[in-house]
Order: structure tokens, then sequence, then C-alpha cells
């Protein structure tokens, strides 16, 4: 046997024990803590090592050296997690004082946990961590806001290595026990099927609009990110057939990449599943799963809808009309029992969850479920069984790099617990913010933007709520508001420049300069920017703050409308082109449908009528005046 194959192999083997142990502390029994965390993390550090080598490319001398290094931070990694284990019982007591032993052990496991981030996620999220244990060490000669009273290497060890508040802390715990197995169930969709017949379906859905293709993308993203907890992952798996079918149709490889940027990160907010960042937030909280759902359908729906808006405008904009019904890619009685292999699995959370049982048990029956259906449905898995057993051992190694992800930010939780650092940025933001709840909320907009990127959107949310969630709840935000709030603008960070991950992964498919997907990514979610706001200042769209559905159907006619007068602004087009002056106004009305002023929402709304009217008589008449529509 190759080296490769045995590597390859003894990955699947440690996705395999990873998945194995979701599946029995979700469904099955229940696992000690501090075993079934520094288990995890453990067996996770070995799989990122053997998945993602330092000897990969190298030969002779630096490959031996590079198998070398790769065998030590093993070893490092191991004896500091075990070490974890070794004082369990002492560290319980309260009493136990650190040894300089125990601080080299627990300085051995740090470092390592640095490079396995890095092997993982890259620069970005290792620096991140590594620069908060430099700042516990030496922030006592910072100025301002940075400075703390000061703390030794024992006491660092002791929060951020050793204690339920560091990397092994609640983040952990809710990344073992809960998100984990949603990470299993959606690698197990994919290996079925699920997500092929996602894709079937919104483009046979969607194939008599006139963006056609352009609209089957955001449908199609919209499901499989909802399942998927990757960006990236996500523009891939639906990209590679959507931006191509989206170039034939003739919108341009740019905004088909945007299309797939924004539809593919939008739908880590979609409910049901979230990214599994539901669960998450949830236990974050402390309300439940079904709460956190409710209160994200409804935006995240808009959302989508305005995608949807965007992308017609742009194909009047070009001239396109509808595909003649006889060539339409129509949906047919086999599809409809063939969607059955993502709808029963998803239905299955749903209904697992309103029956009163745990999110993890939820998960654990959707598998089930996913995979008998899937056998049931698709010939192909019933030939190639072993099908199944490589999308459980998948999950498990896309569960393992998520954990060390999640190790990671439990460094910086640590280092916040110790130093009080979090409350003083908070404090921080509403001084830069005047103490108003506008300026808080753009410093917000901006700090999540800038430290989600290059982050998925699991870490991304985590880092993000726990450096600056805070400073929202003391502006009096619903604490649901504040979460989402901040989960949007996270997920927003994987399309805005200079990182933009969903760019940087449609760009090679497209054939397109990752930095003009990007930009046609903004333009295109720009009017959705305003949702997190709207929310925020009206919790009402999230439905669990509202008096009842007539608060709720008013907001949301409103922000549509708002988003529609974006969308054509920022687009410059309608029924016909727009002048500077036609836009502005346009612009204009949007925020006034979006402010907390009733008098000039009842102004804003009459304009954004008038402009809805217009556009109407607009396209009955070029419909009536063949060849009138066109490329203007």
């Amino acid at each position: 046997m190759s080296v490769p194959a045995a590597i390859r192999i003894l990955t699947l083997l440690l996705g395999a024990s990873l998945t194995g142990i979701a599946l029995y502390s979700a469904g099955i029994g229940s696992i000690s803590e501090y075993w079934h965390r520094a288990g995890v993390m453990l067996l996770a550090g070995v799989a990122v090592i053997i998945s993602l080598p330092l000897a990969k490319g190298r030969v002779g001398m630096a490959r031996m050296l590079a198998v070398g290094a790769d065998l030590v931070i093993m070893a490092a990694f191991a004896a500091g997690v075990c070490w974890v284990l070794v004082l369990n019982d002492r560290l319980w007591s309260g009493l136990y004082i650190l040894s300089p032993t125990d601080v080299l052990f627990a300085a051995m496991g740090l470092a390592s946990l640095l490079e396995l981030t890095r092997r993982s996620f890259g620069w970005p999220l290792a620096v991140l961590a590594a620069a908060g244990l430099v700042y516990a060490y030496a922030g006592a000669d910072l100025p301002g806001v940075f400075r703390h009273a000061g703390y030794s290497d024992r006491a660092i060890a002791q929060t951020v290595w050793f204690s339920l508040n560091g990397v092994f802390g609640v983040a952990a715990s809710v990344m073992v026990t809960l998100v984990f197995i949603y990470i299993v169930f959606g690698a197990i969709l994919e290996g079925t099927g699920a997500g092929n017949m996602m894709l079937r379906v919104a483009t046979g859905a969607t194939g008599r609009l006139a963006g056609g293709p352009a609209h089957a993308a955001v449908g199609a993203s919209a499901l499989f990110g909802t399942i998927s907890g990757s960006v990236t992952a996500n523009v891939v798996g639906t990209g590679v057939f959507t931006m191509s079918m989206m170039k034939r149709r003739g919108f341009s490889p740019a905004f088909s990449g945007g299309v797939e940027a924004s539809a593919s990160s939008a739908g880590q907010f979609l409910p049901p599943v979230m990214g599994a960042a539901a669960f998450l937030m949830a236990e974050l909280v402390g309300v439940s799963y079904l709460t956190i759902a409710t209160a994200a359908l409804l935006p995240a729906l808009i959302f989508f809808a305005g995608l949807f808006i965007a992308v017609s405008v742009e194909a009047r904009k070009l001239g396109m009309k509808p595909t003649p019904r006889t060539q339409a890619d129509r949906l047919n009685l086999r599809d409809m029992v063939q969607s059955l292999l993502f709808v029963l699995p998803i239905v299955t959370v749903i209904g697992a969850l309103i029956m009163g049982r745990s999110p993890a048990y939820a998960a654990f029956a959707a598998i089930i479920c996913a995979i008998v259906i899937g056998l049931l449905l698709n010939p192909q898995l019933r030939k190639e069984p072993w099908r199944i057993a490589t999308a459980l051992a998948n999950g498990g190694i896309a569960g393992a790099k998520i954990t060390i992800a999640v190790g990671a930010i439990g460094i910086l939780i640590g280092v916040l617990n110790l130093t009080g650092l979090g409350m003083r940025l908070s404090e921080a933001i509403i001084s830069l913010g005047g103490g108003m709840l506008l300026p808080s909320l753009l410093v917000t907009m901006i700090a999540s933007l800038v430290l989600g990127m290059g982050l998925p959107t699991l870490p991304a949310y985590l880092i993000i709520v726990i450096l600056i969630g805070p400073a929202l709840e003391q502006l009096g935000v619903p604490l649901v508001a504040a979460h989402l709030f901040v989960m949007y603008f996270s997920v927003f960070s994987a399309i805005t420049p200079p990182v933009a991950l969903a760019a940087f992964a449609a760009a090679p498919i497209v054939g397109a300069d990752p930095l003009r997907i990007s930009l046609a990514a903004i333009r295109l979610s720009l009017p959705g920017f305003l949702i997190p706001y709207v929310f925020v200042t009206q919790p009402e769209l999230l439905m669990i703050y509202s008096d009842g559905p007539v608060d709720v159907i008013l907001i949301s006619v409103r922000l549509l409308l708002a988003i529609w007068l974006i969308s054509t602004a920022l687009s410059g087009y309608d029924s016909g082109p727009l002048s500077i002056w036609g836009k502005a106004l346009r612009l204009l009305c949007a925020l006034g449908l979006v402010v907390v002023w009733g008098e000039v929402q009842i102004v804003a709304a009459a304009g954004g009528v008038a402009f809805l009217i217009s556009s109407w008589l607009g396209m009955r008449n070029q419909r009536q005046t063949p060849g009138k529509a066109g490329n203007e």
C-alpha cells in the first residue's frame, strides 16, 4: 500500500471515530464532560495533522524534517490534552495549585493548538489567538483600555488551558455535544445525493423566470447553505453547476460569481439549521433552538427575496426573457419523490424538536432518516453503500477542523475572562458611538466584518459575539437581535474585501477576478445590509418580539419595498434606465421606509408605491410593444 493511500485510510478512520463519538453522545449514551471535550479535541488534532501534513509536496531531507516536526507537534498536543485528564480530579477540587511541570504541559498544548489552527484555517485566527496569549502575558505594560493588572504564567495556564473557561470551556462543550453532529448531518445529506437534488429542485422551480440559472443559484445555495457550516463548500458544491449556467444565460462572469457568493453566504443564516450556528446561538443566549429559528426565519426569507429581486432587475437590464415553456427544465413526479432525500431529514429535525427532544437527538434521528431514505431512493447509493461510511468519515474530518478553530477561540475566551478586556472593549465601542445606538451599530458592523475575515461561519460568529456582543446588550438591544446582528455581519465578511473567502472560492470556477466578484456580491447584498439594522431598531421583524401579525406584516412589506427600491437604484435600471435623480429619490424613499418615525414612513411609502406603479406600467408597455425592451 502506498503512503498516500495509507494516510487517506488513517484519516478516514479518525474521521469515523469522531463521528462515532458524536453519534453515541447524541443518540445512545452520555460521556463524562471532561473526557468528552478532551477526547474529541485530541482526536481532532491528530486528524488535522494526518490530513494536513507538513510533508505534503516536500521531498528528500525536507520531507523527513517535516515528518519529524509533525510527530513532535502531535506528541506535544497529545501530552498537553492528556495532562488535562490526568489533573481532572484535582482541578475540580478548586484547591490545586499548578506546578512548573503543569505550566509546561499547558504551553506545549497551546503552542501545538496554534499550529493546528494555522493549518486548518490559515494565519488570521492563529495570529489572533497567539496575540491573545501575548496580551495576557504582557498587557500590564500596554496603555489605555488594553492595560490590565498583569498575570503570571501559572494564572494564564490555569484559566486558558486547565479550566472550563478556556480551550475546554463552554464553546468546546457546545461544539462536541451539539454542533459536531450537525456537521455530520450536512455531510451525510451530501453523501446520499440530497445536495444534487436541492440543485435540481431549485433549477426546475426557477426555469420560467427571466434570470433562470441565477435564480436557481439563489435557491440552491439557500437550501445547501442552511445545512453546510462552510461558505466555501457551498460555493464549490453548487457553484460548479450554477455559475456556468449563468454565464451561458448571458450574465457576466463577475456577476455570476457574485450571485453564488452572496447566496452561499446568506444560506448560513437561513433556518432550520443555519450552518449549525443556530444551536450554538441558542446555548449562548439561553433560549430554545425553535426560538432562534423563528426569529431568524423572516429576515432570512426577506434577504433571499432581495437577491431574487436584484437578479430579476439585472435580467431585465440585459433584455433577458423567460425560457419558453417547452424548453423549461420542468420538475416531474420522480423529482418530487427524490426531493424527499433532503425534505424528510429536515422535517425529522423539526419534528423531533417540536416533540421536545434535544437538538442533538434530533440530528441523530435525522442522520438515520437520511441514510434510510437515501438507500431507498438512490439506486447508486445501494450499489455503492460505502459512500455512506465515507460521508460519515468526511463529516468527522470537517468537524475536527472546526473543533480546532473553536479551541483557538477558547484561548481568546479564556483571556477575556482573565483580563476583563471584553467589557472594556464594549465600553470603547459605545464611547466611539457616542453612546447612541446607530453609530454604535455602525462600529459593531465594521468590527464584525474585519474580525470575521477568513473564518468559517461558526468560528467567525463565536469570536465576534464574545468580543463585541456585550456592547449591543449594554445599549438595550434585545439579546436575540444582538446575536443575529453579529451573525449577519460575520457572514457578510465572506464577501467583503480584502479576504472575501466566497469570492476567492468562486473565482477559479467562474473565471473572473476575485475583487470584481466581491464587488458584485456586495452590490447584490447591500440592500440586505439594512435587515440587521431594522430588526435591532424594530424587533417585531423577528416575530418573537411582536405583539401580533399586523406589526410583522407591516414591517415586512415596508422592508421588501425598501429593498426593491435600493436594488433598482444600485442597478440603475427598472423598466428602463434611471436618471441620477431617480436613483437618489429611490434611495431616500428606501431609507424613509425603515426609519422608526411614522410620519416619515408614510411619506416614503407613498413615494415607494408611486415608483412601484410606474415600474409596473413601464413593463406592461414593454410587453405590449415587442422589441422595446433590451439592452438600453
